[in-house]
C-alpha cells in the first residue's frame, strides 16, 4: 500500500498526471491525496483578509470539482482519496503534506503557465527540492505500459536504497532497465566496481548498459531515451547539474522526453 500525493492546479495537465498515477500504481489498496496550494495575500489589512478568504473559498470550490473529475478516471473506483488545500508556495506545501501524511511518492504534471525548459517551473522546483521520489508527467504522456526504463548514471556510486522504488516498478511491470552513462571523453572507461554494484542492485531485474557521447548530458540522455523508445527516465536527486540542464538547458523541445516520457526523480 502506497500513499501518492497529486499536486494540482485543477488543469487538464494535472488531471492527466492523475490518470498516469492510477495506471502506474493502481487504485485498490493505495491512498491518493489531491493537494492544491495558494498564495495568501500579505496580512495586515482588512481588504487583504477578505481577499484571503476568497482565495481559500475559490481553492476549495476548485478542489471539489477536480475531485469529481478524479473519481471519474479509469481505476479510481474504490480508491481512498483525501484532499488538501494549503496556503503557501507549492514546494513548502508539498514538504508539509509529505511529512504529515507519510507520502511515498509524488506524481505531478508539467504545471506552470509560463514554463521553464522542458518542464514547468513548478515541476522543476519540486523535482530539485523534494525529499520523496517524484514522477513528473509531460502533458502529452499516456501510460502504455512500462517496458523500458532509462537510468541516468554519473558513475560516482550506486545507492541500492535510493534505487529500491525503481527496482520495485521494474519488477512489477517486467520492465528492463538501461543504465546510461554519458562519456565526456573517448578514453573514459567504466569502473568495474560500479558495474558490479549495479549488477547486485538489479540482480532480479533485466538490465543492460549503454554509453552516450556529448558535452550536454541532458541532450545526450534524451536522445538515447527517444532512440530506444524508453517509457520512463530515472535520475537520482543528487544529479543537480543534470536536473538543471534538463529543466533549464538547451535540450531540443521536440525530443520525446519533453512530450511523452515521464521523469522519475529518486530521493538521494
Amino acid at each position: 500500500m502506497a500513499h501518492i500525493l497529486l499536486p494540482t492546479d485543477f488543469s487538464d495537465h494535472a488531471l492527466n498526471a492523475c490518470a498516469y498515477a492510477l495506471d502506474l500504481f493502481g487504485g485498490a489498496g493505495n491512498t491518493y491525496t489531491l493537494m492544491h496550494s495558494y498564495i495568501d495575500p500579505v496580512p495586515g489589512y482588512a481588504s487583504m483578509v477578505d481577499m484571503s478568504g476568497e482565495f481559500y473559498a475559490s481553492s476549495v470550490e476548485g478542489m471539489l470539482r477536480f475531485t469529481e473529475r478524479f473519481r471519474g478516471l479509469k481505476g479510481a473506483d474504490g480508491t481512498v482519496v483525501f484532499t488538501e488545500v494549503v496556503p503557501g508556495t507549492l514546494e513548502t506545501a508539498i514538504a508539509t503534506v509529505c511529512k504529515e501524511k507519510g507520502v511515498d511518492v509524488i506524481v505531478m504534471g508539467t504545471q506552470g503557465a509560463t514554463g521553464v525548459g522542458l518542464f514547468g517551473s513548478n515541476a522543476a522546483s519540486v523535482a530539485k527540492t523534494s525529499t520523496v521520489p517524484t514522477v513528473i508527467v509531460p502533458k502529452g504522456a499516456a501510460f502504455k505500459g512500462l517496458r523500458h526504463i532509462l537510468l541516468a548514471d554519473d558513475h560516482r556510486s550506486v545507492e541500492p536504497l535510493a534505487l529500491r522504488p525503481l527496482v520495485k516498478l521494474a519488477s512489477q511491470f517486467g520492465a528492463d532497465i538501461t543504465i546510461a552513462h554519458v562519456l565526456r571523453n573517448e578514453a573514459e572507461e567504466p569502473d568495474a566496481r560500479i558495474v558490479a554494484d549495479y549488477d547486485e542492485t538489479f540482480a532480479q531485474v533485466a538490465h543492460t548498459y549503454t554509453d552516450a557521447k556529448g558535452d550536454d548530458v541532458a541532450l545526450a540522455l534524451s536522445t538515447v531515451a527517444e532512440r530506444d523508445n524508453m517509457d520512463m527516465v530515472a535520475v537520482l536527486h543528487r544529479h543537480v547539474g543534470f536536473l538543471d540542464s534538463l529543466f533549464h538547458g538547451s535540450v531540443a523541445k521536440h525530443l520525446a522526453l519533453h512530450t511523452r516520457i515521464p521523469l522519475l526523480v529518486l530521493e538521494h
